[in-house]
């Protein structure tokens, strides 16, 4: 070696959080002990995880006394196939930490230290264990889809980028939901609005822009910050107002900074207890709903009020549509 004060090389798939975490731990028992070191990934890819880790290619293995190998399955074909690391660093002292041994220790160990995870001399809890855990706020994401009854008026691809943006801005963990029905339709295999609130009642705060996961969060005390997916407002906006709820916001008009302060609002003690008194405020807004749908059964029809509700058309036209219905009720009878 060029130089004779120790380095360490560290290496490893790092494709989980739980990779990365040992290898933090790793780094700090290094740094514990005063020694340098460097980080490389197995494949290029992972270099997007972390700034800071080298390229295997461009490393200069005559700097290197130590190569830690974390996290993962181990086996000989592994080697083979990172002749990049493993043939050019031959000459360091080879350290295994939380590794899977897949073969015999007698028919297989490169290793002057084996720190195993497991293998067919020992099994140790996962080197995660050792980790603080640590807490970020966890939020829903729940969108609308494209609404074409509000033409140009629609911006839910706008706010949806704002919203996605607030979260990798802000570090929350996020949970993507759906409130449609059926299941088979549920982007997220959601079935029914129990399952839907049970996951909101665990969250911290819900982003979005749509109408009931607005109104399924807070009927649930859960903070929200929705973005009427409709320039200039409408139903979502309206809703909002309705129920005081001032954490509602026009796409065209909401900027970032904006979101990052509602953010805060509502990981407040205060957010939270006002997201708690929707409920209640809500349901009290609806007294007397049930006297007005009992005197709803007392009207008296009116068919001229729907003279225009159907356009006329041709008759060619009208045979085609009775054709379609005379179908569509054959295939309901069919299935029932």
């Amino acid at each position: 070696m060029a130089d004779s004060a120790p380095r360490a090389l560290l290496v490893g798939h790092f494709s989980t959080v739980g990779d990365v975490e040992v290898l933090r731990q790793t780094e700090r028992q290094l740094q514990a002990l005063g020694i340098a070191y460097d980080v490389t990934p197995y494949t290029d890819a992972r270099e997007a995880v972390d700034s800071t880790w080298l390229n295997r290619f461009t490393l200069d293995p005559t700097r290197y006394s130590h190569l830690f190998v974390i996290c993962g399955p181990f086996t000989p074909a592994m080697a083979v196939q990172h002749e990049s690391i493993f043939g050019r660093f031959k000459h360091c002292v080879h350290i295994g930490v939380n590794l899977t041994m897949v073969k015999p220790l007698s028919a297989f160990n490169p290793f002057e230290v084996l720190l195993e995870r497991d293998s067919d001399r020992t099994v140790r809890a996962d080197l995660s264990f050792r980790e603080a855990p640590s807490r970020v706020p966890v939020v829903g994401l729940c969108l609308t889809g494209f609404q074409k009854e509000y033409g140009d008026r629609h911006r839910g691809a706008l706010a949806e980028e704002k919203l996605r943006r607030l979260i990798a801005t802000s570090g929350a963990a996020f949970i993507e939901m759906d409130t449609s029905v059926p299941a088979a339709t549920n982007r997220f295999g959601l079935s029914n609005a129990a399952q839907f609130e049970s996951i909101c009642s665990r969250l911290d705060v819900m982003l979005t822009t749509r109408l009931h996961g607005m109104v399924l969060a807070l009927k649930n005390g859960l903070p929200t910050i929705a973005i009427d997916p409709v320039s200039g407002g409408d139903k979502v906006t309206r809703q909002a107002h309705k129920l005081r709820w001032d954490e509602v916001f026009d796409p065209d008009q909401v900027s970032h900074m904006d979101l990052l302060s509602a953010l805060e609002r509502c990981l407040s003690e205060a957010g939270r207890a006002d997201a708690r008194l929707v409920r209640e405020s809500a349901i009290a807004s609806l007294d007397g709903f049930d006297e007005e749908f009992a005197a709803a059964l007392d009207a008296h029809p009116n068919p001229s009020l729907r003279d225009d509700l159907i356009p006329r058309v041709g008759r060619v036209r009208a045979l085609r549509k009775r054709f379609k219905a005379w179908k569509r009720r054959r295939r309901a009878q069919s299935r029932g």
